[in-house]
């Protein structure tokens, strides 16, 4: 059996700081991917809520301030340091693997799991997906954003359009040293035949634009994303 190993770990570990510090103003995740998934997930007051990749905790910071109680976890202990001093005591957060059984998490405890630009970085969504429907209440919600599948295809640059495929693109603007940063390039279908296959019915697609006030911040950015997808938020549901 091939031994897993996070690939983007080494590569978040080294940005942890300068993404929890910039990325609420770059263009790609404060004025597209942030605005998306906060809209999808609509009201949360007195929701339970799984952050599944939480990061430095700003999806989960923006989800206690509307009145849910966030559980969060991710593969990066420099990241979960940094959730841990942003929340204080408002949420718990834990060191886990989103490819790997979440055994610390008891089943039918959310009423939302919710993951930003996380899952990507897994190449079996078999595990992640059957656990977040475990974990998950009845009529629960699973609202999560990917890239792209023709933004990345045009980034990325893979062989093939079809099936799933292991890329690297080199980050800049986080860090004084640009950063590689690997990843899986995945077709739609291999989105969304994994998720019918772990039981969850789809409810919403829908392609992340740009809000308009980076048109006034970046002009050129608003309009090559409002032209060029980069982002797609999907909502699915326990049945």
């Amino acid at each position: 059996m091939t031994e897993h190993k996070p690939i983007a770990l080494k590569a978040y570990e080294e940005l942890a700081e300068s993404y929890s510090k910039i990325a609420e103003t770059k263009a790609e995740n404060g004025y597209i991917e942030h605005p998306a998934i906060r809209k999808q997930l609509g009201k949360v007051q007195g929701l339970k809520i799984l952050d599944a990749g939480c990061g430095p905790g700003i999806l989960a910071s923006y989800l206690v301030l509307q009145g849910a109680k966030v559980t969060g976890f991710d593969i990066s202990p420099k990241m979960i340091e940094l959730a841990r001093k942003r929340l204080g005591e408002k949420s718990e957060f834990f060191i886990a693997d989103m490819a790997r059984p979440l055994d610390f998490l008891k089943s039918d405890e959310f009423d939302i799991v919710a993951s930003s630009l996380a899952i990507d970085y897994v190449k079996d969504w078999s595990t992640p997906l059957s656990e977040f429907y475990r974990v998950m209440k009845n009529n629960g919600r699973l609202v999560f954003t990917v890239q792209h599948p023709l933004g990345a295809y045009l980034w990325y640059k893979p062989q093939s359009a079809f099936g799933v495929q292991y890329v690297e693109a080199t980050w800049r603007g986080f860090n004084e040293e640009p950063v590689i940063v690997p990843d899986y390039y995945r077709s739609f279908e291999e989105m969304i035949n994994p998720l019918t296959k772990a039981g969850f019915v789809i409810k919403h697609i829908f392609d992340a634009k740009p809000i308009d006030a980076l048109k006034e911040k970046d002009p050129i950015r608003f309009d090559k994303y409002s032209r060029i997808p980069t982002f797609m938020c999907i909502e699915a549901v326990k049945d």
